[in-house]
């Protein structure tokens, strides 16, 4: 009787459309007991484990991250509720249009988003254009690698606040502490075991962009279905931009970096223990991105962007 089933068995495979692996059949035969036990036929394993694991690589998740370098300038990322700071703000434009973030979140030049080096990821903050008084929130998604730059924002952000001509603003951040808090609650638990079983994805529209060079320099047909966007304004005060440079040993050391200035430029100096520091401006909001860069390339990495 077994010899005869496992007959069957060798014609059978001998004929079949598909040659059965190894891995695909358990066989079973228990000659002593003369007991054929079941054939299982069964499919590739899938690894469930893995499967859970591709998603969650695609998950937008908190980061904070490690102290890290640009340029030998160090910066330390932290959670940091009362962070408010004055600096310089640029942005950026289709380069990193649909460009995935460090933590797995999306670019978009047409949203209201920025990049910082030290906030959290994700962060909202209230950015407000010194230069004009408009100010609206924004949520920050990525790092940037700009050390003259306090804070990056998207081409959208610069249209709003009046700088996408001038390129760059000087500007105040003001992180928006309830609201970083509620961001990073919600990435968190995107990432939690049971996240897929208890919470299913909330209905999202379908976005098109055609063109983001013209976007926002045509009439949109659509606009009275877009999200209304907050824009505040404020006084603007008058003020003069001054850059602070830190850790000089002498005034020796002063002289000979000083006289050698990209640009000319009246200093003042100021005795801080056992170093000095300067600070000097007036300066236009242009050019402080050439005294960073010549103060960086000396050694002194330490400066701050300070308002007169």
């Amino acid at each position: 009787m077994i010899k005869y089933l496992i007959n069957i068995l060798i014609i059978l495979s001998l004929f079949s459309c598909k040659t059965l692996q190894k891995n695909e059949i358990i066989s079973k035969v228990n000659t002593e007991e003369h007991n054929i036990k079941e054939i299982i036929i069964k499919p590739e394993k899938q690894n469930s484990e893995n499967i859970e694991q591709s998603k969650k690589s695609e998950r937008i998740f908190y980061f904070i991250g490690e102290p890290y370098y640009i340029n030998g300038v160090k910066y330390i990322p932290e959670e940091n509720y009362n962070y408010s700071e004055i600096g310089i703000s640029t942005f950026y434009g289709k380069e990193l249009h649909n460009i995935k973030t460090i933590n797995n979140d999306i670019n978009k030049v047409t949203e209201l988003l920025g990049r910082h080096k030290t906030l959290p990821l994700p962060s909202m903050v209230k950015i407000t254009n010194l230069d004009n008084g408009l100010s609206i929130n924004i949520k920050i998604i990525d790092r940037h690698q700009d050390n003259t730059s306090l804070i990056q924002v998207s081409r959208k952000v610069a249209q709003l606040l009046g700088f996408f001509k001038d390129k760059v603003a000087t500007v105040r951040v003001d992180i928006l502490s309830d609201a970083s808090k509620q961001w990073k609650n919600v990435s968190i638990s995107l990432n939690e075991p049971e996240f897929d079983k208890t919470i299913s994805s909330a209905p999202t529209e379908i976005v098109s962009i055609s063109d983001i060079d013209n976007e926002g320099t045509k009439n949109n047909k659509n606009s009275n279905y877009l999200d209304p966007i907050e824009l505040s304004a404020e006084e603007v005060s008058e003020f003069k931009l001054h850059l602070k440079v830190f850790n000089f040993e002498n005034y020796s050391a002063i002289e000979s970096i000083t006289e050698k200035l990209p640009i000319n430029i009246k200093y003042t100096t100021e005795n801080n223990g056992n170093s000095y520091d300067i600070i000097l401006g007036p300066i236009d909001k242009i050019d402080i991105n050439k005294l960073v860069s010549y103060f960086i390339s000396k050694g002194y990495k330490e400066t701050k962007i300070i308002l007169y």
